[in-house]
């Protein structure tokens, strides 16, 4: 199923899932991007319906009182019930399709690669910074967390941090990396240094078709809601 084949969440919910899983999801939201990434690399049977943040139906709302987004919604014999959290769905997804496992199977470096994952959060809050009040601190964030990141690849000497092909820390962190072009506009030279970062995920077969196209599409729209002006004149 091409992402550009998601249907739009109405007023009314869709029916009962029977064979397949059903995401709901954001444009240019990088942690739904999370998401389709892991159902691709696990080639799982889903669908994906488009909300709109500022209009969610009253249905939804019910059921994800928090208003968590992305949601995966899965068929159980109980009906179907909701997973929140990108990283709790993706872990869910992981074990559920257990064939092609993609956290390690060494409890040590599955632990490290948890605590990578939380410490990217500082890139995630450097980018809201960069764009919302402080510009300078935010990139400075992003490149530190960008450094250590880079360290930890060259130690474990392999194309992906999951080895010879992506492992879950690679897919959490790519929607991120993948959207670092934006840091140009705060940082032209920065960016430019790190700019090679994890240059072999864009070979893997595992993140290609749908989930480019759909990044291509959604963040080129999104980039285009700025003005030339408001570009050139974010701080360097």
């Amino acid at each position: 199923m091409s992402y550009y084949d998601y249907k739009v969440a109405g007023p009314t919910p869709p029916p009962a899932l029977t064979d397949k899983l059903r995401l709901y999801h954001v444009d240019m939201n990088p942690y739904g991007h999370r998401v389709l990434l892991i159902l691709e690399a696990k080639k799982a049977k889903y669908e994906v319906y488009r909300l709109d943040p500022l209009n969610l139906p009253t249905w939804f709302k019910a059921k994800n009182p928090r208003l968590k987004i992305p949601v995966l919604e899965i068929p159980t014999e109980h009906g179907d019930k909701y997973l929140f959290e990108s990283v709790v769905i993706c872990d869910y997804l992981d074990e559920k399709y257990a064939a092609n496992p993609l956290h390690s199977r060494d409890p040590y470096v599955k632990a490290q690669d948890r605590l990578l994952i939380e410490r990217f959060n500082e890139l995630i809050k450097g980018s809201l910074e960069c764009f919302d009040t402080n510009f300078a601190f935010g990139s400075e964030q992003i490149i530190q967390t960008l450094d250590i990141f880079e360290r930890e690849l060259a130690v474990r000497g392999t194309y992906y941090f999951g080895g010879d092909r992506p492992g879950m820390l690679d897919y959490m962190i790519w929607p991120w990396v993948e959207r670092l072009y934006l840091l140009r506009c705060v940082n032209e030279r920065k960016f430019d240094e790190k700019r090679t970062i994890f240059p072999n995920f864009n070979n893997t077969g595992q993140c290609s078709h749908r989930t480019q196209r759909e990044y291509k599409h959604s963040v080129t729209n999104g980039v285009e809601g700025f003005s030339h002006k408001q570009i050139t004149n974010l701080p360097k």
